[in-house]
């Protein structure tokens, strides 16, 4: 009652009254030490004592906050010191101790009387005028009198800093007849156990509407109770056997006793951090005994966590005796660690409320820093992994059992469960999967999820360099990140909603296939095929990203057969490849069908490219006519897909640009189908809807009646005057279309120049003429003024250039160029 009477005084008071109060208390404790020192420096005990009374008084205020009261609290530690230095020399007050000690039990208030007890209590020890234990026994005891919280934690924390080098600790002077280790730790500890009474009860005093503030209040002041472990730590007679044997058991009895969650917390996590490492490796299993009954409301995270950090660094430095005395930690943690972790699963009922829905990220986060401490101690034990992920496995069904068999966790603890199967995916790769738990475990996330723990297998697998050298591997992989290659039962609708999003994720995919790698060209076709086999799967969305890289990957097969071949042909040993050239063919032809529905301008940009594959190896091989049918397959698709797929007139000209370009790189075709494929591609190009596209795409077509597989001069005429014939009319009708003019001068020129002779000299000069009158025209034609400017300077360059022939080819001598 009277610690709510203090908190509510306190409550009521604003930080200027909380300094002004301060202020007025602190002036009493400057003037009654004024008057003590000055009692101490006359040897006057009788007014030393009443003014340290007097000074003491001011800590029983009701009035301050915990925060102020500290600071007063240390003033009046400061200037007691003065008095206890009084006490020790007794030259100057010539009195004997136990007269001196029973004095000032007559104080007319318990708190001052405590405090000078204290004080002379140290001087009476250090007398050695009496057993160091029954001073120490007898001042516990008394100091027991206060009960308010506040007031009675920090007479605590006085009693201790007072008596801290008086206790009868192992080789110290107060050691023999005074006690032994056993009496300074009984000291300690009931201070300790006092202390963390009297902190624990300050969170049920005053009104409910404060308990946050309280609660602030009472973690600001847990140094008051951890000085106590840290005092205990410090024993010289603390050693490993009474530790282990006499300090810990009663130390953790003490904590799991008291019912708090921020004691038992603090506590726990303290003892990790004073005692040493040794200590802790000897007595794991009791502490982590311990664990396991303590509060579920108790954040195990951060005690596991420091517990495991420590644990491994002292072993990893230990020498191999003190590591092999430690025994099987890991063994030791999961024996505990089970019990420890489903305290979670039955969370406290709050008031009359139903429990609430249990929190697992907090086990989880548990489970990934074990996960941590085990690989970083035993990095060559994976199955210590696999057992770990069976653990969370099996405290996921359980608790997905309580919910009534949910069917996904909540975010915070699927992020837990991503961290805790990322561990091992950074160090292992694509051997996690090897793992019995691991897709165990990735089977209780929901697809978003089960996405991103793909895509971090994917580029831990990418980042890393690590090669997928068998099918196998493609099998087990491919298996595991079913999210990202197709649609499943819980895939959302609008998957692939967002292009950009989704296009990275299968670019990330993609790089999969590069990391095929095989030395032996039929192992490396199989899982290339297995690859596809998986990527089918996919759908429409994705087969534009996926197939692409599995048509290049498998291409670059033809050369390495290629190279396979030419040395089994020097040396009969070497086995032939099982899958031949035209195998390899046949799969591209079957993979780039496949493209061609969803993806129909590529699929005509990879018919081209295979094409102009098999011509080469036509070439290479001198195997007359064993390719040329499959190029000419290759050439007939693309015009096929050409033709039926490519609608838009833009994308008709630039696939006539690249159908041409291919052609033209050709020249083990059989004419009669080169001419098939010429012609057709002509009369394309003809019949473009735009004018300028016609001229300009069949300006380009006379390229192939002028290439390595043909030359026929007459023909290129006959689509150079169609060009003329068009580009008049374009030019009649628009004149900012000029250019085109100045661009069949540049094609004149360079038949001229490849010594074609159905082109002449005379042709070149009239075009010049022509060129040069349209051009004056459109720069004076305001509508056109700034395309004829471009094309002047397009035309100054091709004459610039037709200088330069002029100057080096006899040929070009006619040609006048001023």
């Amino acid at each position: 009652k009277d610690f709510a009477a203090m908190a509510q005084n306190a409550a009521g008071f604003g930080a200027d009254d909380q300094d002004r109060l301060l202020d007025e208390a602190t002036a009493v404790v400057k003037e009654q030490a004024f008057y003590m020192r000055k009692a101490v420096d006359g040897d006057n005990v009788r007014e030393a004592l009443k003014h340290a009374s007097n000074m003491i008084c001011e800590l029983r205020t009701s009035l301050l906050s915990p925060k102020n009261y500290f600071e007063l609290y240390m003033q009046v530690f400061q200037e007691m010191q003065h008095l206890a230095s009084f006490f020790n020399d007794k030259s100057r007050h010539n009195r004997k101790m136990i007269d001196l000690y029973e004095s000032v039990q007559h104080a007319g208030n318990i708190l001052p009387r405590l405090y000078l007890l204290a004080t002379v209590g140290a001087s009476y020890i250090k007398s050695m005028e009496a057993p160091a234990k029954e001073i120490l026994k007898d001042v516990n005891e008394l100091c027991k009198g206060v009960q308010h919280p506040l007031r009675g934690l920090f007479l605590r924390y006085y009693l201790s800093q007072m008596l801290k080098d008086k206790l009868p600790d192992t080789g110290s002077g107060f050691e023999g007849e005074g006690g032994d280790i056993n009496d300074a730790f009984d000291f300690i500890f009931t201070n300790l156990n006092e202390s963390n009474r009297l902190w624990v009860r300050i969170q049920n005093q005053g009104p409910a509407r404060d308990k946050d503030r309280r609660e602030k209040e009472r973690h600001d002041l847990r140094v008051l109770v951890g000085a106590n472990l840290v005092r205990l730590s410090q024993l010289e007679g603390m050693s490993l056997d009474f530790y282990a044997d006499t300090a810990l058991p009663k130390l953790l009895e003490h904590i799991v006793s008291i019912k708090d969650t921020m004691s038992q917390q603090y506590l726990l996590e303290s003892m990790i951090q004073v005692f040493p490492d040794e200590f802790h490796i000897r007595t794991l299993e009791h502490m982590l005994s311990a664990y396991a009954r303590a509060l579920p409301s108790v954040d195990m995270k951060p005690i596991m966590v420091t517990l495991m950090n420590r644990l491994a660094n002292y072993l990893s430095e230990a020498e191999n005796n003190s590591a092999q005395a430690a025994g099987d930690v890991f063994t030791l943690f999961r024996s505990h660690l089970q019990s420890i972790l489903e305290r979670a699963l039955q969370p406290p009922a709050q008031g009359n409320a139903a429990p609430p829905a249990p929190d697992m990220a907090a086990p989880l986060e548990v489970l990934a820093a074990f996960m941590q401490f085990t690989v970083s101690l035993y990095p060559d034990q994976v199955h210590y992994v696999d057992i770990i992920l069976g653990t969370a496995a099996e405290l996921l069904q359980k608790y997905k059992s309580l919910q009534g068999g949910i069917a996904q966790l909540p975010d915070r603890a699927a992020e837990k469960v991503v961290d805790l199967l990322s561990g091992p995916m950074k160090t292992l790769g694509i051997a996690v999967l090897q793992m019995e738990h691991y897709k165990a475990l990735v089977s209780f996330l929901n697809f978003e999820t089960r996405k991103q723990v793909s895509l971090s297998l994917v580029s831990a697998i990418v980042e890393d360099d690590r090669s997928l050298s068998s099918v196998d591997d493609v099998n087990v992989l491919f298996n595991f990140i079913t999210p990202l290659l197709k649609d499943e039962d819980d895939t959302p609708p609008d998957e692939g909603r967002d292009k950009e999003k989704f296009a990275d994720e299968q670019s990330k995919v993609c790089k999969l296939v590069h990391q095929v790698r095989n030395e032996d060209t039929d192992v490396e076709f199989q899982i290339l095929s297995a690859m596809r086999g998986f990527f089918g799967q996919g759908g429409p969305q994705r087969l534009g990203f996926t197939l692409q890289p599995t048509f290049f990957a498998a291409l670059s097969l033809v050369t390495k057969i290629q190279k396979r071949e030419a040395q089994r042909a020097e040396d009969d040993s070497i086995a032939p490849p099982a899958v031949s050239l035209k195998k390899v063919f046949q799969f591209l032809h079957k993979t780039n069908t496949a493209l061609q529905q969803t993806s129909p301008d590529i699929a005509l940009q990879l018919w081209l490219t295979v094409a102009v594959s098999a011509d080469q190896v036509e070439r290479v091989t001198g195997a007359q006519g064993v390719f040329e049918p499959i190029c000419y397959e290759f050439l007939t698709q693309a015009l096929v897909v050409f033709e039926e797929e490519v609608s838009d007139s833009s994308k008709q000209f630039k696939g006539i640009h690249s159908i041409v370009g291919a052609l033209c790189n050709i020249s083990a075709l059989d004419p009669e189908n080169f001419d098939n494929i010429s012609q057709k591609i002509t009369r394309h190009a003809a019949r473009l809807l735009k004018k300028p596209m016609q001229c300009r795409a069949v300006s380009a077509c006379s390229q192939l009646f002028w290439c390595d597989a043909r030359r026929d001069g007459k023909r290129v005429r006959e689509c150079l005057e169609r060009c003329l014939k068009t580009c008049e009319a374009v030019v009649q009708s628009d004149a900012s279309q000029v250019d085109l003019w100045v661009e069949m001068l540049d094609r004149y020129i360079y038949y001229y120049e490849v010594q074609c002779d159905e082109v002449s000299v005379g042709f070149i000069q009239n075009l010049l003429q022509i060129c040069t009158e349209h051009v004056d025209f459109a720069i004076k034609d305001p509508q056109s003024s700034e395309d004829g400017k471009k094309a002047r300077t397009h035309l100054q360059n091709t004459v610039a250039y037709a200088k330069k022939i002029k100057e080096s080819e006899a040929r070009f001598a006619e040609l006048v160029l001023d």
